[in-house]
């Protein structure tokens, strides 16, 4: 198996929890309980049969039997996303929150970048506080492009950079492979993206304001300075399809 999220490979055994293993051995006993009743009370019958009718040995055996308790978990199981099948190896598998791997064979494709967005997107509509989920969001989108493009540029070559950095990766993986993973994307749609970036920044480092930092990477948006950033489900789903498009070519350039 191999971990959704860091793409590490390790022996399915090690997926259990301390609860399950504690589940499993608690039923795997009153299985063996019962086994154990069974063969004793046979062993038992045998010998009472054999020396019935003689007359200087006599074994009396009275039946017991033993039935396994059915056990139950005294825990309770962290929801999950809907079931997710990988679309090179057909494995199907649930994952807890944002990942960039199958774990059935460890591969990453853009499957599970929409897979990722449809989790964003639930979280933020079963959320009380749409701000604070948008902050998620915006977050985890920027995450997960990290890990995509992490696993790409592994699978071509063994230097590695900040993927927070929208331009920055731009400029990694042209110089790797001879492409622009913005080619043919509108400069406008781009920005966009940008702003989605440099938001998540200043709510991770600036406590959500705008300062000189996010306005040097956002020149466009100077008039806005010292102020908090304004989050939007709409901003965030048009950014996050302009990334599905990057990451496409992403993928087309390091396969």
């Amino acid at each position: 198996m191999f971990c959704p999220y860091c793409g590490l490979q390790f022996s399915r055994e090690q997926l259990w929890t301390k609860d399950q293993e504690a589940l499993f051995r608690a039923a795997a006993a009153e299985q063996a309980k019962e086994l154990m009743y069974a063969e004793i009370d046979k062993m038992f019958g045998d010998l009472a049969r054999k020396t019935r009718g003689n007359k200087h040995f006599i074994f009396k055996h009275k039946p017991v039997s033993y039935r396994a308790k059915s056990i139950h978990p005294t825990y309770q199981e962290k929801p999950v996303d809907s079931e997710i099948v990988c679309t090179r190896c057909q494995f199907p598998f649930q994952v807890f929150g944002i990942f960039g791997y199958c774990p059935g064979c460890g591969s990453e494709n853009l499957r599970i970048y929409d897979a990722n967005l449809e989790i964003i997107k639930q979280e933020i509509t079963n959320s009380t506080n749409k701000q604070r989920a948008l902050r998620h969001a915006y977050g985890d989108t920027v995450s997960t492009f990290e890990i995509v493009a992490t696993a790409r540029a592994v699978a071509i070559t063994h230097d590695t950079t900040n993927f927070q950095d929208l331009y920055g990766t731009r400029k990694f993986f042209k110089k790797r492979t001879g492409q622009d993973i913005f080619d043919g994307i509108e400069i406008p749609k781009i920005r966009q993206l940008q702003r989605l970036f440099q938001k998540r920044h200043v709510y991770e480092h600036n406590n959500g304001i705008m300062g000189s930092r996010y306005v040097q990477k956002m020149p466009e948006d100077a008039h806005l300075k010292d102020q908090a950033a304004v989050l939007s489900v709409e901003e965030w789903e048009l950014a996050a399809t302009t990334l599905r498009h990057i990451l496409d070519r992403l993928v087309n350039a390091t396969t």
